[in-house]
């Protein structure tokens, strides 16, 4: 799997204490997109089954029960993000995913067999491409209006029903000289 980068634990993508794994390629390019250079297939390869058990062990170190999946777009990797998914389940208690396709194209296929697969280990699922025009401070966890939270779990839609009250969270990061900011941005005017 490509990935771009991964932060624990993270607050500002979801409830609780997350890993959070950005993965690397997407050929929607949003205008606007928050992570333009996780756009480009390029980058550390890690094999899903290694990559699984890291995550698990960062959540272990950082007492970490929730993950976060972003990119880029997770489901431009299907293969490697189930074989991902088959390998956390059973550590993480809620797993969130991010991605430019509608719910209903991974459900056609758009992201072949294993993506419709996907699902089956998803407790939230965050779809739909980014619009700038529709990014509202409202869209807590979403970047635009045209994208929905589905609760693929029905149980953790309270959970995230609270989380959502506290508003859009930005948090910080520093790793190797370089600020890493999560959350969702509000859209600034260009003047």
């Amino acid at each position: 799997m490509i990935i771009g980068r991964i932060l624990s634990p993270v607050h500002s993508l979801g409830p609780g204490e997350r890993v959070c794994l950005w993965t690397q390629g997407c050929s929607k390019k949003c205008p606007g997109c928050i992570s333009p250079e996780l756009q480009p297939f390029r980058g550390k390869e890690v094999e899903a089954k290694s990559l699984a058990f890291l995550l698990i062990k960062l959540a272990q170190v950082n007492n970490c029960t929730a993950l976060t999946v972003s990119g880029g777009d997770p489901f431009e990797q299907a293969d490697e993000l189930l074989t991902l998914l088959e390998g956390v389940r059973g550590y993480f208690d809620d797993i969130l995913v991010y991605t430019g396709y509608t719910l209903e194209e991974i459900k056609s296929g758009v992201a072949g067999e294993s993506g419709i697969k996907c699902l089956a280990y998803i407790d939230v699922l965050i779809d739909s491409p980014y619009i700038k025009s529709l990014n509202k401070p409202d869209c807590v966890l979403r970047g635009s209006k045209n994208q929905t939270i589905h609760f693929l779990c029905k149980d953790k839609a309270e959970r995230y029903d609270e989380y959502m009250q506290k508003g859009r969270i930005l948090e910080s990061f520093s790793h190797n000289n370089e600020t890493i900011i999560t959350g969702i941005f509000n859209e600034v005017d260009e003047q």
